[in-house]
Formats: structure tokens, sequence, C-alpha cells
């Protein structure tokens, strides 16, 4: 039996990514705890190579705790949400579940999808601020070299795949790829 690695931009993402963030930090702290140990059996002090080779340790195990806390973060996406975009989406590239980070504020966003020069997203979440999002996400495409792309975030799902349909009659861009791949890389 194989396990199936999810990817980014897949709709079930975040949960996995946690679980696996969180068994993962566990077994670096395990590893810290049980080097510690076996110093401190085999010596009787803790004053040992093993004791700061355990406290080095806890540098990875304390990095991954952070990735913990911040998969924790992210809202719950609706998955009734997911389902009515992929069947509207036809042959427009679209991601799923984003958690945008930037260094003030952070930004759920269900679905993206992109054609030719146009980005859209939409989000279900009302505190996120769809201007500031356009804007870092533009910010961050300029800064890679990809310029004059139209980005618009809805909150009204309605809207977004009504536009969703309307990208469908637009022809393949170059960059298409390149930036769904910028925003997997920026996102959790």
């Amino acid at each position: 039996m194989s396990i199936q690695r999810l990817k980014k931009g897949e709709f079930d993402y975040p949960p996995y990514e946690r679980k696996r963030v969180m068994i993962r930090t566990a077994a670096y702290f395990l590893i810290s705890a049980a080097v510690f140990l076996l110093g401190y059996l085999s010596t009787g002090k803790k004053d040992n190579l093993l004791t700061i080779v355990a406290v080095l340790g806890l540098l990875p195990s304390s990095k991954s705790l952070v990735s913990v806390v911040m998969y924790f973060k992210i809202p719950k996406f609706s998955q009734t949400a997911c389902q009515e975009i992929a069947e509207h989406a036809g042959d427009v590239a679209v991601v799923y579940s984003m958690y945008l980070t930037s260094y003030r504020i952070n930004f759920p966003v269900n679905c993206f999808a992109v054609r030719g020069n146009n980005l859209i997203g939409y989000t279900e979440f009302a505190n996120c601020d769809a201007a500031a999002c356009e804007e870092h996400i533009q910010a961050i495409l300029k800064q890679n070299s990809i310029k004059s792309v139209t980005i618009k975030i809805f909150h009204e799902k309605a809207r977004f795949v009504e536009r969703l349909v309307q990208l469908q009659a637009l022809e393949h861009g170059r960059k298409e790829t390149e930036i769904l791949t910028l925003l997997c890389d920026i996102s959790l």
C-alpha cells in the first residue's frame, strides 16, 4: 500500500501537511530527548558532549514547531466551494487552499485561477483583505520579473465563477505555470 503525497495547490493539502509537520516535530524532539538521556545514562551526569548535541538538536525541532503553529493558523477551507469551482474551471489552471504569508498579514484564499495575464482568486473569509492581497501578489510578481498581470480577488463566489467562465475564452499565456508555482512558493 503506497501513501499518496499531496502537493500544494490541492484542496486537502493544508490538513495533510499539518499532520506531517506535527509528526516530524515530535520525532525531532524525541530524538533530542533520546540523545540527552543516552548521554546522561552512560555518564551519570548531564555535563557531557551528548547534552550539547541534544541541545543543538533542539534548533531544528524548534524551527519545525514554528511550522506547526503556522499550520494551525490556517482556517478550514470549504470543500463544497472547491467542488463548485472545479466544476466550472474547465481547462483553466487552478490551485486550491492557499494561505499566503506576508510580513504584516496573511491571506487565506480558497482558489486561484490564471489564464493569460489574468489572475483571479476567491476567498470565503470576510477578514481577508482582498486589496492588500492583490498588492502583495503584484509586488511578488514584480520581484520575479512577471509584469502586466491583472489580479482580482473576489469575496463573492458567484462573481468568481462568472469570471472563471470568462477566462476560458481567453488564450493560454506563457507564464501561467510560473505564476501558479510562485503562488505556491509564497504560501504555506
